[in-house]
C-alpha cells in the first residue's frame, strides 16, 4: 500500500529535469508512463508508430519545461497524457483517412483514377464541375481541402504553411467537404 501512494506521489517534474540533465532513468521512467496511456487507450494496432508517439511525447514535455509551459510541478503526468493523446489521435486520423473504401466527393464524380493518373495534384486535374465547386469553397476552407486531400499533406504540414491553427483547420476542412457534397450532390446522384 506504501509503494502504491509514493508512485503516485512520484515528483513527476523533477524526473522530465532529470531527463534534461542527461539521466537514461529518467528517460526509462518517462517511457514507461507514456508506454502506461497508450495501452490503456488500445493502442495496440499502432504498434509500429508506438516508439516515434514515445519519443514526440517525451520531446514535446521536454520543451514545455525548458520554456517554461509547464509551471505547475503537478501538471506534468496530465501534460504527457493530453499531448500523448493528441498524437495519437492525430495518428489514428492519418490511418483512417487512407482507408480505400472512403471517397471524397470529388472521386464520386472524377473518379479515383483520372485522379491518380493527374499530372498536376492543383484544381486544374479536376473536372470543370469539381473545379468550381472547390473554387466556390471560402479561402481558408479551400485551402484545407486543396492541402490535406488532393497535396496529400498532413494536417500539421498545412497547418504550418498557411499558419491556421491546427484547430481550425480541421473545421474549415470539414466545413469545405460538407459544402462540397452539397454542391456535388446532383452530380453525384446522376452517377
Amino acid at each position: 500500500m506504501k509503494a502504491q501512494s509514493q508512485k503516485r506521489e512520484e515528483d513527476w517534474y523533477a524526473v522530465l529535469e532529470a531527463l534534461q540533465a542527461g539521466d537514461s532513468l529518467a528517460l526509462a521512467r518517462l517511457t514507461r508512463l507514456v508506454n502506461g496511456f497508450l495501452a490503456s487507450w488500445n493502442a495496440y494496432d499502432f504498434r509500429s508508430d508506438w516508439d516515434d508517439l514515445l519519443q514526440e511525447v517525451i520531446i514535446a514535455a521536454a520543451m514545455a519545461l525548458r520554456e517554461g509551459r509547464i509551471r505547475d510541478r503537478r501538471a506534468v503526468v496530465g501534460y504527457l497524457r493530453t499531448t500523448a493523446r493528441f498524437k495519437f489521435v492525430d495518428r489514428l486520423r492519418v490511418h483512417m483517412r487512407v482507408k480505400e473504401d472512403q471517397t471524397l466527393p470529388w472521386e464520386d464524380v472524377v473518379g479515383s483514377d483520372e485522379l491518380s493518373t493527374s499530372s498536376t495534384m492543383a484544381p486544374e486535374g479536376l473536372s470543370q464541375d469539381v473545379r468550381q465547386a472547390v473554387e466556390r469553397l471560402s479561402e481558408k476552407r479551400r485551402v484545407a481541402v486543396l492541402g490535406v486531400y488532393l497535396e496529400g499533406k498532413t494536417y500539421n504540414a498545412v497547418s504550418e504553411e498557411t499558419g491556421i491553427p491546427l484547430g481550425s483547420l480541421k473545421r474549415y476542412l470539414r466545413e469545405g467537404l460538407e459544402q462540397l457534397r452539397e454542391q456535388l450532390s446532383d452530380f453525384i446522384d446522376s452517377g
